[in-house]
């Protein structure tokens, strides 16, 4: 999976932005190929509403002009199209209640995640269905970085990618991390029953 964080004038966002069929041109990864998938933080310049979104490339324009970059056609995920929405209503200049995460409940769960070459056991400080806050034993990881997380105990637990959308470290034993999950199938279904199951609990929202 490609992360990559890209800041768009309004203009630009709303020429490339396509609600119709759910895509976006982003004028960056012309290396890239149709079908790899992307996880990208979007950015309208003069706003401060961002949001990451998921989805596949399903065109690639290598060789560009001025008014015709390099660049990729992303087409987005079911779950990340509202956001996309709502980046449209900024570029428009439009007043938007934004609201980038679903909610989120405490909720203290253990996962493992891998950072490169190295595995981490975890707990996160909350869950929700678009991801999840993660107390942080290291150095956190930059914002964008690509993580795997297993989900629960178990060779054979599900597994998901996460993209880091924020980190905090407040001092050498206070550290977070805020992740956007890209769970699908078996995966998806098992992190939507962690978050229905902290909701019934009376788990405080997050």
């Amino acid at each position: 999976m490609y992360s990559v964080s890209v800041n768009l004038e309004p203009s630009q966002f709303l020429a490339g932005w396509r609600p119709e069929s759910g895509a976006i041109f982003l004028p960056t990864l012309s290396e890239a190929r149709v079908g790899d998938e992307v996880a990208a933080r979007i950015g309208v310049l003069g706003q401060t509403i961002r949001a990451t979104v998921f989805g596949k490339i399903a065109g690639v324009r290598r060789v560009g002009r001025p008014t015709l970059p390099p660049g990729i056609d992303l087409r987005l995920d079911a779950a990340s199209i509202p956001a996309a929405g709502f980046l449209a209503m900024a570029a428009r200049g439009e007043p938007v209640n934004f609201k980038e995460r679903a909610p989120r409940f405490a909720a203290e769960r253990p996962l493992t995640v891998v950072q490169g070459n190295v595995t981490l056991s975890v707990a996160t400080g909350n869950v929700g269905d678009g991801g999840c806050s993660i107390h942080w034993p290291v150095q956190v990881p930059p914002v964008g970085e690509v993580l795997r997380v297993r989900l629960a105990a178990g060779i054979f637990a599900p597994r998901a990618e996460a993209v880091v959308c924020w980190n905090l470290e407040v001092n050498e034993t206070e550290r977070m991390v805020g992740v956007r999950l890209h769970a699908a199938s078996r995966a998806g279904r098992f992190w939507k029953s962690v978050v229905a199951e902290a909701a019934r609990s009376g788990a405080r929202p997050a």
